[in-house]
């Protein structure tokens, strides 16, 4: 197996996303010698993809964008914008145990689960599927989840600010259990954001946001002449569209 591939693999989605393991970690890990580690990292430096902190070890380099590129609105703001009502709905919560391809996202093997609706007018426009860890969390089952910012709840009521969040846009054909809460047939395109909250760098949430595509549009604006020579210079949104207006 080639290290190198695996690690740009895991970095890209998000799998390893702060520390990269040490060159013995890898070693054992994929039965390798160290110097064929090595040369891993060492190819992954050379293409800016990680950095190294003399003493601490190998991090995931992080891209130097405008902050704001593709900046994602909560979904109140975007309401009052339009001039629309929002409401959200509980379809379910409790203890749950923590699916298994999310091991490497949240500790412990039980979680909190939250699945909610939310709503522009008469209209449901975004299903959110989270998990939270149990250890932390739990003490937000007890609040009124259909009217109050989870992300709120976690650094307010749980007193854990969030200092790093991890998402990822994906285009997807919506599941079939999701397609029923948002009325539209299973399969229909649309968007999913994945997010990871971390308060010090510990993970506190997972969450998949489903987003009608006929309701949620990019928009993105910049001026060519003055991109960085890192990435994209322009400030962009993931924003709501009302076809009917």
């Amino acid at each position: 197996m080639c290290i190198k591939k695996c690690l740009t693999r895991r970095i890209a989605e998000g799998t390893i996303d702060h520390q990269v393991p040490s060159e013995n970690q890898l070693a054992r890990q994929y039965r390798v010698s160290r110097m064929t580690a090595r040369k891993a990292l060492d190819k992954l430096l050379h293409e800016g993809r990680v950095e190294r902190i003399p003493g601490k070890g190998t991090f995931v380099k992080k891209r130097q964008l405008n902050p704001t590129y593709f900046h994602v609105h909560a979904f109140s703001e975007h309401a009052r914008r339009l001039g629309v009502q929002t409401h959200s709905q509980v379809i379910r919560s409790g203890i749950e145990t923590l699916p298994a391809a999310l091991a490497e996202k949240l500790p412990g093997r039980q979680a909190v689960c939250l699945e909610r609706v939310h709503w522009l007018d008469e209209q449901p426009v975004c299903c959110e599927i989270r998990y939270l860890r149990a250890d932390w969390c739990a003490p937000l089952l007890d609040e009124d989840l259909e009217n109050e910012s989870v992300h709120h709840l976690i650094a307010g009521k749980l007193n854990l600010p969030i200092t790093r969040v991890w998402q990822r846009l994906e285009a997807v054909g919506l599941p079939a259990a999701v397609a029923v809460h948002l009325n539209i047939d299973a399969g229909t395109p649309a968007f999913c954001m994945k997010q990871v909250l971390y308060s010090d760098d510990e993970p506190v949430s997972y969450v998949d946001y489903f987003l009608r595509s006929d309701v949620y549009a990019f928009e993105d604006r910049f001026e060519p002449g003055k991109l960085s020579t890192a990435g994209w210079g322009g400030d962009g949104s993931l924003s709501l569209d009302r076809p009917d207006r």
